[in-house]
């Protein structure tokens, strides 16, 4: 067994089919190297951990300060990248780990990582970036705005040593993940991701792993074929090592559910090779117990006394960090009980504003206006300054004074219309 080289993942309980499903295909060509799998909540007559081919982390191992009031003010989502940093020193610190992988559960290996491991023999931090070449432009997601909101890298996976210089890092990192792991894209934060770009000006010999073979997902498929030969998976003219398949739902037909389908560049039924991965690793998943982990709870998701905790009330939460104290432990607080039922019933026009902007009548507006505004338009005027016809005089309107508070804001419709569909975008979780 070797034991000075790693990977770790971070799931909560439900995500145990994934877990699996990574550390076995990691084992296909690592059969001697360790795999670590935090579970950040209660899995206690869920999971026997001896049953595993992973050795299991427990959340209350990595010391974590005020850990109740940790796990109340984020998400499963916030939470689950939260602790990532703490895991990693906590694996160098105290299993004596050399050179560590972190891969999101989500993730199906597929050839050997021996080339990371080596990096880090000489490198100290190892990153994958999202792109390698421009998008296309042809209106279609993802684009460049999601590049944009997400980060520079795809911290489904990164590579650390035990170096000074990684613990420096690492050192670095953990705080800002304790305080702002947060998916707020609109002040800049998504969750662990956005702070690793600061990495090239703030940290030494780092590199930025370029071969097309890793970390292949939805948001690089423009630049890449994947095919395979002779059992094994290939991406354009070399092997593919591991596919990211973020966002999937096996129940579903999508490539990844942060996408609609019908704006997303790729879809499984017109890349077959692509659709025959998809399908084996959905095969996979269902093996190990996808069904049924998949319905598990998630501890965090609920008072004490089983009611269920909005996300906006852990943004309130987060918000009054001078009041912890006085609610004590928050998931048996009456008083953040009686906020949850303000929040809740303030939700629902919320909710069915959402539902008009994610509508698929509501995309194909939006997909005619910019066509409108990019083709039609500029087609029109060309026609009539070539057939000699000047534009038709628009006559003076003494401005009303819904108009007058309109500017005022200096907002208009159209503008509302757009903020509204970045909004949307905004809010799409994707990693």
């Amino acid at each position: 067994m070797t034991t000075d080289r790693a990977i770790c993942t971070i799931i909560a309980k439900n995500y145990l089919a994934s877990a699996r499903t990574l550390a076995q295909s990691f084992f296909s060509f690592h059969p001697d190297t360790k795999c670590y799998v935090l579970i950040v909540d209660d899995f206690e007559g869920y999971i026997n951990p001896v049953d595993e081919c992973f050795e299991i982390v427990r959340l209350s191992e990595l010391q974590i300060p005020n850990l109740r009031s940790f796990c109340f003010k984020y998400n499963i989502t916030e939470l689950c990248t939260a602790v990532k940093a703490r895991l990693i020193e906590y694996l160098i610190s105290e299993k004596s780990i050399d050179r560590l992988l972190y891969l999101d559960p989500d993730i199906l290996v597929t050839g050997s990582l021996g080339g990371l491991f080596g990096r880090l023999g000489t490198h100290d931090i190892v990153l994958t970036p999202h792109l390698d070449a421009d998008y296309p432009d042809d209106e279609l997601l993802p684009d460049d705005g999601f590049i944009l909101r997400a980060g520079l890298f795809n911290l489904g996976f990164i590579g650390v040593n035990a170096s000074e210089n990684a613990r420096s890092f690492l050192s670095w990192w953990k705080p800002k993940l304790y305080e702002r792991c947060v998916n707020d894209v609109a002040n800049g934060y998504f969750v662990d991701q956005k702070f690793v770009d600061f990495v090239p000006l703030l940290f030494k010999n780092f590199f930025v792993e370029q071969d097309i073979g890793y970390n292949v997902a939805y948001w690089n498929l423009h630049s890449r074929k994947i095919g395979r030969e002779n059992r094994s998976w290939r991406c354009n003219d070399g092997p593919l090592f591991f596919f990211h398949f973020s966002g999937y739902q096996p129940d579903g037909a999508a490539l990844t559910s942060h996408i609609p389908i019908s704006s997303s560049r790729h879809q499984l039924s017109t890349r077959n090779a692509l659709g025959e991965l998809f399908a084996d690793y959905k095969e996979i998943l269902f093996r190990n117990g996808y069904r049924l982990a998949i319905s598990w709870p998630y501890s965090f998701d609920y008072f004490k006394s089983g009611e269920v905790i909005p996300d906006d009330l852990r943004v309130y939460y987060r918000s009054l960090p001078e009041r912890w104290r006085s609610f004590g432990d928050p998931f048996d607080s009456e008083e953040l009980k009686s906020q949850a039922d303000v929040l809740m019933k303030s939700k629902t026009h919320t909710e069915q504003l959402n539902a008009i902007l994610n509508s698929r009548a509501w995309l194909w507006v939006s997909r005619y206006g910019r066509f409108k505004n990019r083709y039609l338009t500029p087609g029109y005027q060309t026609l009539r300054r070539v057939m000699g016809i000047n534009p038709p005089r628009r006559q003076e309107k003494a401005p009303s004074d819904r108009s007058l508070v309109t500017n005022q804001s200096g907002v208009t419709g159209e503008t509302r219309t757009r903020d509204f569909g970045i909004r949307r975008l905004r809010r799409t979780n994707w990693r």
